[in-house]
């Protein structure tokens, strides 16, 4: 038989014996224990939740760019993380290369001017602006900004830029106005300017040039109310620039290789200044040409074709007058109108000039001044002219232009012939071939400044 302790009612053991145990031991219960580790538990989780759902990223705020200013182009993200720098550019990738390899170039060049400083660890960050002005200009405008580590203090740099797609260009201030645009930047208050600046922004309605690289300072040139000055060629654009001009065919110039400018003087020709384009270019060289504005106008064909095929177009005044003999109106419409001759041909003015004669003082010089014309003369005169009716005249003109591309140092030299000679023509297609021969590349006037330098650029 089971005999049940009294008080014991349908259970084995009664409360007293849970807290005493099965063997009669007193329980121990570890409330403070328990707490302790219900709220590390806690903690933990609400942490977690904290980084995973509410957590700021130190840089979070510069993982993010503007997406409303965008419209041309893919958004491209460099982002780099050491104990310099946290670096996290935005910029845009076109489907101009050229334009892209500059936008690199940009950026590269900010990295590098950017010296880390002791102790702290800044933030670089860019984004950018870009968009595209009736099919042909690309405005990209680069934010680069400087946080210090605790996000006090900001350093703001901003660079501009317009690419021209026809050209495959940057464009810069001497691309936007032709004619005495100095004048009318003098009216607008701007002394003193850089024809060669690429601070540019071009806009439908008007251009903005920023006169220092802060870009604090610009002013604004309407299309329309400045119509007689703007060089821009777009047909939405006003301007007298024609339409329908290709971008030049420029040549590649080797630095290392030995080079002579041979330039042509008093054309165009109706025949023979073809002719002497393709000599330099069955070398692949190109010419500069002297040309006067009267012919100009003659053959504006053919300026238009020098122009696109990459050779280079320089002023040799209107009608071959003796410069010094003249008074300052005479010499200003001397100047004047092979300016307005060239662009009215091919959409471009000359930046080089060659007084007739190589005749000049300082008023001559004064003169071309105002209309931002460098002076070129010459190392070597063939004087091929004086062979024109000579039965021998192609050689003695080949053996001329050989002697000076060789003379002085035999690299560098400037030398004067006329397309306006069947003989002179000639001579250059036997004198080529030889100096192509020997090494020499045949290159523009410019071309010859930028890479062996010059003292008639002046």
């Amino acid at each position: 038989m089971v005999y049940y302790k009294k008080g014991v009612s349908g259970n084995m053991y009664s409360k007293d014996s849970y807290n005493y145990g099965r063997h009669g031991r007193k329980r121990r219960l570890k409330p403070i224990s328990v707490i302790i580790t219900l709220l590390v538990i806690i903690l933990i989780s609400g942490g977690l939740y904290f980084l995973l759902f509410n957590g700021k990223n130190k840089y979070e705020d510069y993982t993010t760019y503007n997406t409303n200013n965008k419209q041309y182009g893919t958004v491209k993200h460099y982002e780099k993380d050491n104990d310099q720098f946290y670096v996290s550019l935005y910029y845009p990738k076109v489907k101009e290369k050229n334009l892209n390899k500059i936008i690199k170039e940009s950026y590269t060049t900010y990295l590098k001017s950017e010296k880390k400083k002791k102790d702290q660890k800044d933030i670089l960050y860019l984004d950018y602006s870009c968009k595209k002005i009736y099919k042909q200009y690309v405005v990209v405008e680069l934010d680069y900004k400087r946080i210090n580590e605790n996000e006090t203090k900001t350093k703001a740099t901003k660079s501009i830029m317009t690419y021209d797609c026809k050209t495959n260009q940057l464009v810069a201030l001497k691309d936007c106005l032709h004619g005495k645009y100095g004048d009318l930047l003098n009216t607008l208050g701007v002394n003193e300017y850089n024809k060669e600046s690429t601070l540019i922004k071009v806009d439908k309605d008007s251009f903005t040039y920023y006169t220092d690289d802060t870009l604090k300072n610009k002013i604004v040139i309407n299309y329309k109310e400045y119509k007689d000055y703007i060089k821009l060629a777009n047909k939405n654009i006003p301007s007298n620039a024609p339409l329908g001009v290709k971008a030049p065919k420029l040549m590649k110039v080797d630095p290392k290789k030995k080079m002579v400018a041979i330039t042509l003087d008093d054309g165009p020709h109706k025949t023979l200044t073809e002719r002497a384009m393709n000599a330099f270019e069955k070398y692949n060289g190109r010419g500069t040409f002297f040309e006067l504005g009267q012919n100009m106008n003659l053959y504006p064909d053919i300026v238009k074709s020098v122009y696109e095929r990459g050779h280079e177009i320089a002023s040799h005044t209107y009608q071959h007058a003796q410069l010094p003999k003249l008074d300052a109106t005479a010499l200003d419409e001397e100047i004047k109108k092979t300016q307005e001759a060239c662009f009215k041909a091919c959409g471009t003015e000359p930046t080089l000039v060659r007084p007739p004669y190589g005749a000049k003082n300082d008023a001559v010089k004064s003169a071309f001044n105002t209309y931002g014309l460098s002076m070129i003369l010459w190392d070597g005169d063939t004087e091929d002219w004086r062979y024109s009716k000579a039965t021998d005249g192609a050689q003695i003109v080949c053996n001329n232009i050989i002697r000076d591309a060789k003379a002085k140092t035999g690299d560098g030299n400037i030398v004067l012939i006329h397309d306006i000679h069947e003989n002179s023509v000639a001579g250059l297609e036997m004198a080529l071939d030889q100096l192509s021969k020997e090494g020499y590349q045949f290159v523009t006037v410019s071309d010859l400044i930028k890479y062996k330098g010059h003292s008639e650029y002046k």
